[in-house]
């Protein structure tokens, strides 16, 4: 080894000693990199002590910066010295070499406290900050007042992206809105966006959830939908908008078809979208006395075995229960929810046997076996419009090409002869059949021409219903009427394209003249043919031409499938290029939901968010939690998000039925 080799480790060894010593009397400086870094606390640096670069640096701050700056930065380093020896790369699973980084920790925080419904001040309890520093020293929290602002940040930055969204969709946007009462006795309205991305996904977000002063009544809802609308520049893209029939919706509605849909076919009439759960709900409530008699016995049993932990658990020993997990309870329902009658007798149904055991071991009079097979008959009567408020309550999947099937499902099982003759449930099919016939008798124009994108089915279905319901007769002049609502909406979608691709045009065009301005320009042979492409396009005969809509109508039907797997809107993406028209007609109607259970579903969260232990949240704040939780369900896995949806689906459904 050389002399000046000797001399030179050993200035490196006299250097790393004096830091060594120096940093020493700082015991919480326990990172390699102050082998190599010496602290500048008056300048708020470290400097490096080969190359004299100087580094940020304050209590608090990670050091990963010095460490790069070692590794590949330092152009002083001893060059017999192996720097990757000296901060070896170690298994990624045993956690050892991994850096933490303060805003990435920081930002996923505050994502969590949104996410998970937690109070600002939980932010200061002594634990949760022991914690965190237990973690790493550098993970400083913050107070209530900073969590706050960081929250809000995140609702303003995820607002941008999801404008950008909607801004460069090219899509309309369909809406749904309800009002809430929160335990602070405000008025919410929620208004949720629903639309179809040029790669027919489906789309939906939370984007307003604002404070209606009193009296809720049409003016404020419609003044409350025009503010969001226009906050979001959103007023121009607006097409249909679903909510329930309370009389000052019907009239706020009215009011935005002025402003919003006059240049729509129709002058959008039919843009008015009234929430079919609603509408099933009313259906069922009406016969639900008729059908009081059947329940009865049953409530009583299930009443008894709730009403106290010994009979609980006497019925859980029962010999007819091997087999089958100890019941916390069982449901007992709600005399004025339909779907918890349904659900009632549907698990007493399973455990008849059990019920009934239950009943002679505690002396009580249980249901008789003509009781049982009365409840049987109801439960398979109300499961039909269980199913039926399931689909209309769907909103990660397209509805609206599912309005005539379901509908007029639930229309032929009320003119079923299987119930219809059936001396308990006929008069409950007649009053229930009454009910449906003023709702729908008149059904949704743009329901209807969103029943026929659905390719398994397009005019073929919609006769064979007005067939059944009208006669043969009446069902040509209806399907006569939906066909011509269906091209007059195609005219329109048509009438918009060629307007985009004329604008198009100009501004990509560095001419402004036709082709007709540019034979003078041209010479021989290329001008000759440019001249009779021009004729022959000014002479062609006048013939029909054959319209996508005829197209489309006139090909064959999707065949369906046993297992109900079809997905129209991956059909529309294969199809565009033979209906393209036609294909962005689909991506607006698709996206109209047939309830509104988004706004609902969304009242269930801000349920958990405004409540007895939060109820100061002013609204602004309480608006940036409920939409930012709503967005940020994006960034979960499915598994994550799965439980969460569970519980808000059944609290929705539930809210259908009051």
């Amino acid at each position: 080894m050389s002399t000046s080799q000797t001399a030179e480790q050993s200035q490196f060894r006299e250097g790393a000693d004096e830091v060594t010593q120096l940093n020493n009397r700082r015991s919480r400086k326990r990172s390699r990199v102050w082998d190599f870094f010496k602290e500048l606390p008056d300048e708020g640096k470290a400097i490096c002590v080969y190359c004299q670069t100087k580094l940020s640096y304050h209590q608090g701050i990670g050091v990963s910066h010095f460490k790069r700056h070692i590794l590949s930065g330092c152009q002083e380093f001893p060059q017999d010295l192996d720097r990757n020896a000296i901060f070896p790369v170690s298994d990624p699973a045993d956690g050892r070499g991994f850096v933490v980084d303060p805003a990435v920790t920081r930002d996923f925080m505050i994502k969590f406290w949104i996410s998970a419904n937690i109070a600002f001040r939980k932010i200061e309890n002594g634990f949760f900050k022991k914690m965190m520093k237990s973690a790493h020293p550098s993970l400083n929290v913050h107070g209530r007042k900073t969590l706050k602002k960081d929250c809000i940040g995140v609702y303003d930055e995820e607002k941008k992206k999801i404008q950008n969204s909607l801004a460069n969709s090219g899509s309309s946007v369909s809406f749904t809105t309800d009002m809430w009462t929160s335990v602070q006795e405000l008025g919410y309205i929620c208004l949720t966006a629903h639309y179809i991305d040029e790669d027919f996904n489906l789309h939906m977000h939370t984007i307003s959830f604002k404070s209606v002063p009193y009296p809720h009544n049409a003016a404020a809802i419609h003044s409350t939908i025009m503010d969001c609308l226009h906050d979001w520049d959103l007023s121009n893209k607006a097409f249909a908008i679903t909510l329930d029939n309370a009389t000052s919706n019907t009239a706020a509605v009215n009011k935005l078809k002025a402003k919003l849909w006059m240049d729509k076919p129709f002058g959008g009439e039919d843009l008015h979208v009234r929430c079919a759960a609603h509408i099933l709900n009313l259906v069922v409530q009406d016969g639900m006395d008729i059908i009081k008699g059947a329940i009865e016995p049953v409530r009583d049993v299930v009443k008894h075995v709730n009403s106290s932990g010994p009979r609980l658990q006497s019925f859980n020993l029962l010999p007819e229960m091997a087999g089958h997990k100890p019941k916390k309870g069982l449901h007992l329902d709600v005399p004025t929810r339909w779907n918890s009658t349904y659900t009632m007798l549907e698990e007493a149904l399973r455990y008849k046997a059990a019920l009934t055991s239950y009943a002679d071991v505690q002396n009580i009079q249980g249901p008789t076996v003509e009781e049982w097979n009365l409840a049987k008959r109801v439960c398979n009567f109300l499961k039909n419009f269980a199913d039926a408020t399931k689909v209309f309550s769907m909103h990660k999947f397209p509805t609206s090409h599912r309005y005539l099937e379901e509908i007029w499902g639930i229309r032929g099982l009320l003119v079923d002869e299987k119930y219809t003759k059936d001396d308990f449930l006929k008069d409950l099919c007649k009053d229930m059949k009454a009910k449906f016939d003023k709702y729908w008798d008149q059904p949704n124009k743009v329901l209807l021409v969103a029943s026929l994108l659905d390719p398994r089915y397009k005019l073929v279905l919609l006769r064979f219903c007005f067939t059944e319901a009208f006669g043969e007769e009446v069902s040509e002049e209806r399907v006569a009427n939906v066909r011509y609502w269906f091209a007059e909406y195609y005219e329109h979608y048509e009438h918009m394209a060629e307007s985009s691709s004329r604008r198009t045009h100009i501004n990509s065009s560095p001419e402004v003249g036709g082709s007709a301005d540019m034979l003078p320009r041209l010479t021989g042979k290329r001008k000759l043919e440019l001249g009779f492409a021009l004729f022959k396009q000014q002479h062609r005969p006048n013939r029909r031409r054959r319209s996508e809509v005829d197209m489309y109508l006139e090909d064959a039907l999707v065949p369906l499938r046993e297992d109900d797997s079809f997905d129209v809107l991956k059909w529309w993406k294969r199809n565009v290029e033979n209906y393209p028209v036609l294909a962005r007609m689909a991506r607006d109607f698709l996206a109209i939901p047939l309830s509104s259970v988004a706004s609902e579903s969304t009242f269930s969260t801000a349920g958990m968010i405004i409540n007895k232990h939060r109820s100061s949240l002013n609204p602004e704040t309480a608006e940036g939690l409920i939409c930012s939780k709503d967005w940020l369900k994006e960034y979960l896995s499915e598994d994550d998000d799965d439980e969460d949806d569970g519980k808000k689906q059944k609290l929705t459904i539930s809210a259908f039925l009051n």
